[in-house]
């Protein structure tokens, strides 16, 4: 695994007579790059053991490419791939896709579908769409809704079972697998002893209980294309980001985002981004997504089921720029969940 220093000085080497531990330093601070889930994965570790950071590095990159091979919809030998697609038979899935299965549809169900773990035979279709640079057929759009719904998605814990209500349905990661994996990275070297850590699969970071040599947390700089950069400090907590920066097809002066509303099968038309930051990395992705799908207005009302999790969303739409965070929001100081508020959406100013 490629690996390369973070800090400007030279990796210090104990003397084999020194046997008093000594207190971690810039210079123990290692970076470990990779590139997984068709994305970037950056490790960041303080440890005055080099072999130490290099072991729980790999154990941790290892997790990340395994939840990969789990939840996967671009790798036909991926787990969620090879899952049947008939009615009323059921899959005994992994630890991995069961426990991301079943943190998808509680997320479902609290967003009130919003973010939707079945929309998978719709994205199908936006992405044949988008490859030929059109607008994708209405037909198609409903030959597919009548293949999704959270609700028809069956889960016995006891045997880690997955059944499917209708044919032809599956279930799509893409927005909450980066930060299932990220978090189960960070879980994996807070477990190895390694506290001090920074896990970012793409946009979706999670960061350690314990600080970096000489700060107060992680500097982290979060940017979603409509809002200003976000400059914050990030530690043991998770932040994800969502908004169609990247990923879009522009058609007649229209802009048609990659994200999906998955009770309409439709894509975004409004120019939206969302920041969601909070005590697990899963429910940061699921909620970015989700957020962007409830816009400014429905914002107040998601989020009061989430306490412990701060958020802002941004629209730019026919009112302009409008904008609507949590009390502090995401680049606000840490504070106790019973500490943040959620204001109201009218009591949120519109930004011009």
């Amino acid at each position: 695994m490629p690996r390369r220093g973070l800090a400007p000085m030279v990796i210090a080497v104990l003397s084999a007579a020194c046997t008093q531990p000594r207190p971690v330093d810039r210079s123990d601070v290692e970076t470990f790059s990779e590139v997984a889930m068709g994305v970037d994965v950056t490790i960041t570790v303080a440890g005055t053991d080099a072999p130490a950071r290099l072991t729980a590095a790999r154990a941790a990159m290892g997790e990340v490419r395994a939840c990969d091979g789990a939840l996967s919809d671009w790798q036909a030998s991926s787990e969620r791939s090879r899952m049947p697609r008939t009615a009323g038979v059921t899959t005994v899935a992994s630890e991995r896709l069961f426990d991301a299965s079943a943190r998808a549809i509680e997320i479902a169900g609290s967003t009130q579908g919003r973010f939707d773990p079945t929309i998978a035979p719709i994205v199908q279709v936006w992405r044949a769409a988008r490859a030929r640079g059109v607008l994708p057929d209405e037909a198609a759009i409903d030959e597919a809704l009548a293949r999704v719904g959270w609700q028809h998605v069956r889960l016995d814990v006891p045997s880690r079972g997955i059944t499917f209500d209708r044919d032809g349905m599956t279930l799509d990661f893409g927005g909450i697998g980066k930060g299932f994996a990220a978090q189960r990275a960070s879980d994996i070297m807070v477990g190895s002893g390694h506290a001090c850590h920074l896990v970012a699969v793409a946009g979706d970071l999670v960061a350690g209980p314990v600080a970096p040599p000489g700060a107060p947390g992680w500097k982290v700089l979060k940017e979603d294309g409509l809002g200003e950069p976000l400059r914050l400090v990030l530690l043991g907590e998770a932040i994800s980001t969502s908004g169609d920066l990247e990923q879009f097809i522009e058609i007649d002066g229209v802009r048609h985002s990659h994200i999906i509303d998955p009770r309409t099968g439709r894509a975004l038309s409004n120019r939206t981004a969302a920041c969601v930051r909070g005590p697990d990395g899963a429910t940061c992705d699921a909620l970015a997504t989700a957020l962007c799908v409830a816009g400014v207005c429905d914002a107040p009302g998601l989020m009061r089921r989430f306490p412990g999790y701060r958020a802002s969303v941004t629209m730019i739409g026919t009112a302009g720029v409008q904008s609507w965070s949590t009390a502090p929001g995401p680049a606000g100081p840490p504070c106790h969940a019973d500490a943040i508020t959620v204001p109201d959406a009218e009591t949120a100013p519109p930004r011009r």
